[in-house]
Parts: C-alpha cells; sequence; structure tokens
C-alpha cells in the first residue's frame, strides 16, 4: 500500500551512453511473489505492504536529424530492494488480495517504463536534448505518481474490493495496448 508521496522511492539514471552493463536490462512484465519483498518493514508506514519500484534509462549520444535530434533510449524497471511485507499479513486470509494490490503499484511502474520509452523513441529532440529528456521523464514520472494516488485512494488501499476488481481489469487492458508497442 502507498502514502502520498512517492517521489523518494524512484530512481532515474541519465545522461550516460549504454553501458555493456545495461544490454540486458529490459521492461519487465511479471507477476510479483512475496518472496520478492525482501526490505525491512518500515515502522512509520501504516500499511501491511509497501512496493517500491523504479525506472531507469539510458541513452546514447543523441543523433542530429533534420533541425532536431532523435534519441537511442534504453529503458527498464525494477522491483526495488526496499520493497517490504509485514510478517502477519503473510499469515492473513488476505494476503493474495494484499499481492494482487501491489501487483497493481508494480504495473503502474511498468506503464510508467513502457509510456516514457515510446515518447523518447517516438521524439525528435530540439536544441537541448539531454534537459529535454529528463524533462520528458519527469513528465511520464508525475502522471504515473499521481496515478498511483488515485489507484490507492480509488481502492482504499485493496479495502474496496469491487474496486479494485476495476483497477485490475484496467491495468491489464493498459498493459495489454502499451505492452504490443513496445
Amino acid at each position: 500500500m502507498r502514502p502520498l508521496s512517492r517521489f523518494a522511492a524512484l530512481c532515474l539514471l541519465i545522461a550516460a551512453p549504454l553501458m555493456a552493463a545495461d544490454e540486458h536490462r529490459q521492461i519487465e512484465n511479471r507477476r510479483l511473489s512475496w518472496t520478492d519483498f525482501r526490505g525491512v518493514p518500515e515502522a512509520d508506514k501504516p500499511f501491511d505492504a509497501y512496493t517500491y519500484w523504479t525506472v531507469h534509462y539510458r541513452y546514447e549520444a543523441p543523433v542530429r536529424e533534420g533541425d532536431g535530434f532523435r534519441i537511442t533510449v534504453r529503458v527498464w524497471n525494477q522491483l526495488g530492494d526496499r520493497s517490504w511485507v509485514r510478517p502477519h499479513a503473510l499469515r492473513g486470509a488476505r494476503s493474495a488480495e494484499l499481492l494482487n494490490h501491489e501487483q497493481g503499484h508494480y504495473t503502474l511502474g511498468l506503464l510508467c517504463a513502457l509510456e516514457f520509452k515510446k515518447a523518447a523513441t517516438e521524439r525528435r529532440f530540439g536544441p537541448r536534448p539531454q534537459v529535454e529528456i529528463r524533462d520528458l521523464f519527469d513528465q511520464v514520472l508525475r502522471k504515473y505518481v499521481d496515478l498511483e494516488k488515485t489507484y490507492d485512494a480509488e481502492t482504499q488501499h485493496m479495502r474496496d474490493r469491487a474496486a479494485q476488481r476495476t483497477w485490475d481489469q484496467r491495468l491489464a487492458q493498459m498493459v495489454g495496448e502499451r505492452w504490443v508497442e513496445r
């Protein structure tokens, strides 16, 4: 589950050429399991679980194309190592529902990565491509941080089961549409 502020949990890597170590990294659409949640529960958070997702990118040097620049960008998402679940939540009857709700947060991070990659790939950048790509990333990130707030508000942090089902369907549809575009 999630408090309103997400910016501290998100990571951004920019302004570096593609490195060999990053070649294997890619956008991952996967199901989470509780074994993925290895972080230490945070005492100041009132939730049973917390998902930290990250979106990273690296790009090659901009290439002039007409009156602008094209950028080849590599984007990947990850479940953050700080993601955690309280031990009592694993034993509860709603453990599967809680994991499903946390999956929704991870899926929003996936959608952020997919949308940013598509936008960066299709865009022709102006005279300051490094600044523009960072601004583009920030814009897409803000959209998904806000969407996470809406997700938690509408599902009441998974307590509204009907709203959770609606969001599950919505997220699946969004991934289906964007996954083929990648």
